[in-house]
């Protein structure tokens, strides 16, 4: 219902930036209360991973002054890692704004069971640099890069990897999960020439020439993309149904020069399987800007940071430069446009599917 009280939203995210002028500036009915210190220094009393740190000289507020921000808000807009009891901390939420796209970072926090609306970046945040990511991975292997820097640590400066060199054009690439992410990976991968398959929950039936794809199936055609794809990426949401999803099956499918390439969760693999079937060379190789545990400041499997067959990389597929991600910032603020007039949020997300 749209709104003529003020309404206190409380800015637990960091990446949003230090100047919030901008949201101040969306309606003189929001009450914006800068949280992000408070945010960064309870995540460094309670041991949580964080890529931020509270800078230099600045001062944290009190534990009091921390419960009073979240007593009084009504809306929370917050980043990874979500602070695990923010429902009962904060009473009057009404709904909360996570403003990265992974809905499994929402699943350790009370507010999944409480009846607080959540929303997610879910599909319009990074995606062009993830899908950029995805390429780099694709060239990566298919130019030989991983061979040739083997080849230059070792001093042989010569034509023996040339063979094993091949074009991407008229190679096929499999996409786990055509959403926003899947939806710009096809796009790149159409414009170097690629035949594009997907799959997409949702469907019943095949597909053809959809959203950059030749061909998008049902989830249950999954097998049948691995068997014809050369490289394999994963789009998708981590979710109950996703944990574990991709595991021997898939790579046994999957042919002996084939690349599996992972921007979603690390959980989403089972990576005894992926270990297996890299040693095996089931498949040829891995490129990783994730891996199981992560997100909890676990440490990679000696074999992902050994091996040069995998490409590691400590989750930045979606980072664009310096500076706040404008489309981070515009989501948000079409979101809190549209809940001060009553209208429908985007990206709202559905416990019962997970995402």
């Amino acid at each position: 219902m749209p709104t003529s009280d003020q309404v206190t939203v409380l800015i637990m995210a960091p990446p949003l930036g230090s100047d919030l002028a901008f949201i101040e500036a969306l309606d003189p009915r929001m009450k914006v209360v800068d949280g992000n210190a408070a945010y960064l220094a309870e995540l460094e009393e309670r041991g949580l991973p964080s890529r931020r740190k509270l800078a230099a000289g600045v001062i944290a507020p009190s534990p009091a002054v921390r419960e009073k921000m979240l007593s009084d808000a009504d809306i929370i807009v917050t980043s990874h890692p979500v602070l695990p009891d923010l429902s009962r901390r904060a009473p009057r939420v009404k709904w909360m704004h996570h403003v990265q796209a992974g809905v499994s970072n929402l699943w350790a926090s009370d507010l999944w069971e409480s009846d607080v609306m959540l929303t997610t970046g879910r599909g319009s945040v990074g995606t062009t640099s993830i899908a950029e990511y995805v390429m780099s991975g694709v060239l990566y292997f298919s130019r030989g890069f991983h061979e040739s820097v083997v080849a230059k640590q070792q001093g042989q400066m010569d034509h023996t990897t040339r063979d094993r060199m091949a074009t991407v054009k008229g190679a096929t690439l499999g996409i786990i999960g055509l959403g926003g992410i899947g939806k710009e990976v096809a796009r790149l991968g159409k414009a170097l020439g690629m035949r594009v398959l997907a799959t997409r929950r949702s469907l019943h039936e095949e597909l053809r020439d959809t959203d950059n794809a030749d061909v998008v199936m049902p989830a249950a055609g999954l097998l049948n993309m691995a068997q014809q794809s050369d490289f394999m990426v994963f789009c998708a949401q981590l979710t109950r149904e996703t944990q574990g999803l991709i595991d021997r099956r898939l790579f046994e499918a999957m042919k002996p020069t084939a690349v599996f390439i992972n921007v979603a969760r690390g959980e989403v693999v089972n990576e005894d399987d992926l270990v297996a079937a890299l040693r095996q060379g089931s498949i040829r190789g891995a490129v990783l800007d994730v891996y199981a545990g992560e997100l909890e400041g676990q440490p990679p499997r000696s074999e992902f940071l050994e091996w040069p067959q995998v490409l590691l990389t400590p989750h930045i597929s979606a980072q664009r430069g310096s500076g706040p991600d404008q489309a981070m910032r515009e989501l948000m603020k079409e979101n809190l446009r549209r809940y001060l007039a009553g209208d429908p949020l985007l990206n709202e997300v559905d416990r019962a599917r997970g995402y």
